[in-house]
C-alpha cells in the first residue's frame, strides 16, 4: 500500500438517515483508492474520506458522490 494517504471532508446537502449513510459509505469504500469512509452521527452532513493519492484524487471522490445523485462539495479542514 502507498504511504500517500490524504483525507477530504465532503458536505452533503441531502439529509440521509443512518441506514442510507451506511450504504453510501459501503459503496464509496469500493471505489479505487479509498481507504476509509465515515461520518459523525451528530453531524451526518459531513463525510470524511481517507484515500491513497496515488490511486485517486479529491475531485474524483467528489464526482463519485455526485454520480450517486448527491449534492456534495469539498470543504476545507
Amino acid at each position: 500500500m502507498s504511504a500517500n494517504l490524504n483525507e477530504v471532508m465532503l458536505h452533503l446537502e441531502e439529509s440521509l438517515d443512518e441506514d442510507a449513510l451506511g450504504r453510501l459509505e459501503e459503496d464509496i469504500r469500493r471505489d479505487a483508492g479509498v481507504i476509509s469512509v465515515g461520518h459523525n452521527p451528530g453531524n451526518a452532513h459531513m463525510v470524511m474520506v481517507v484515500y491513497d493519492s496515488e490511486a485517486t484524487r479529491a475531485a474524483t471522490l467528489l464526482h463519485a458522490f455526485q454520480a450517486r445523485g448527491l449534492h456534495a462539495q469539498i470543504v476545507g479542514l
